[in-house]
């Protein structure tokens, strides 16, 4: 089945600094643009700062994503057997997606973009009627629809390579000596939940240049933070789950030799050459029972919980100047 290149990853050159610069590119063209809707008296029923910052940060985000992917596969592929799949094909699944996957990003976004402004307007009608009858409400539903767009795609990509590294996960070698290497599946997991987490936090943006509530955010703040919760879990849960197993497994021999070791013995009747035998069994034993079946390490987690944190301080504070402007004009 012929494969296209994620239309997203061209926005974003090669070389370096292409990042930033593709954001700084993508906000200076959109945020004219959708200034445009500005109503009479100087009101903005569009939140064009939102609309620009959000889509010049997913488009660069999802590059950087992408390609800290592509180091993971690097690390992973050592561990994998013989007869898996090559790093040139891996790569290629990570850069391209079917057609079908393509019509369903851009048709679902522009479908719940549009669903998103009938829930604002009340009902399709009077969506339809103001997008027909009004220039700014025209350009909010532009904005709309293309940050549903854009986010969807992103979105989309990010679970679909959550699913990738779940399956690799499931064919990885893992040694209960090093985990090491498998804090790869925990580095994918940990960018792509940044990442959204980081566009979660520019929703307050919406009712800064906006006459938009909070409330009218909630389905974006919802399509958003459910898939969140799949980016983090799936890429990891393979591997989580056959650590567990071999952990398990690995406690229950070492107390079957331990208790041979021990026989009917106890306490002061050990021998020395008993203690010999069963000094190294305790301290391999400690070992294993102190391992994570979580392939994170803590700078990584500590990261997404700072991250974390950031989201609902961001809501706070909006709310709260919302409410100081309310009180004080």
């Amino acid at each position: 089945m012929r494969r296209y290149r994620i239309w997203i990853l061209k926005l974003v050159p090669g070389f370096p600094y292409a990042s930033f610069l593709s954001a700084l590119l993508i906000f200076s063209l959109l945020y004219p643009l959708f200034r445009l809707g500005v109503g009479e008296g100087g009101v903005a029923n569009t939140p064009a700062l939102f609309f620009s910052l959000i889509i010049a940060y997913i488009i660069p985000v999802f590059s950087f994503i992408t390609a800290r992917a592509e180091e993971s596969l690097v690390e992973l592929m050592p561990l994998l057997p013989d007869d898996s799949t090559s790093l040139q094909s891996a790569r290629y699944q990570l850069h391209t997606v079917s057609l079908r996957a393509l019509l369903v990003q851009l048709l679902g976004g522009a479908l719940l973009g549009l669903g998103h402004l009938s829930f604002i307007r009340g009902s399709i009608m009077q969506m339809l009627h103001g997008i027909l009858s009004d220039f700014t409400a025209l350009i909010s539903a532009l904005g709309t629809v293309l940050v549903w767009v854009v986010m969807t795609t992103v979105i989309y990509m990010l679970v679909q390579q959550a699913v990738y590294f779940a399956r690799l996960g499931a064919e990885v070698r893992i040694s209960l000596l090093n985990t090491r290497p498998l804090l790869a599946f925990g580095r994918v997991a940990i960018f792509s939940s940044l990442a959204v987490i980081g566009a979660l936090a520019l929703f307050p943006l919406m009712s800064v240049d906006s006459q938009l509530l909070a409330a009218e955010a909630l389905p974006g703040a919802v399509a958003t933070t459910v898939p969140l919760l799949g980016m983090f879990i799936i890429p990891v849960w393979p591997v989580h789950r056959r650590l567990s197993a071999l952990k398990t497994q690995e406690l229950a021999a070492l107390a079957t030799r331990i208790e041979a070791c021990l026989g009917h013995s106890n306490g002061s009747e050990l021998a020395l050459e008993k203690m010999a035998e069963l000094t190294p069994l305790f301290t391999y034993r400690r070992e294993i029972a102190q391992l994570s079946t979580w392939p994170f390490d803590v700078g990584t987690v500590t990261r997404l919980f700072l991250y974390l944190v950031i989201v609902p301080l961001t809501w706070a504070g909006a709310a709260l100047i919302e409410r100081l402007v309310d009180l004080f004009v």
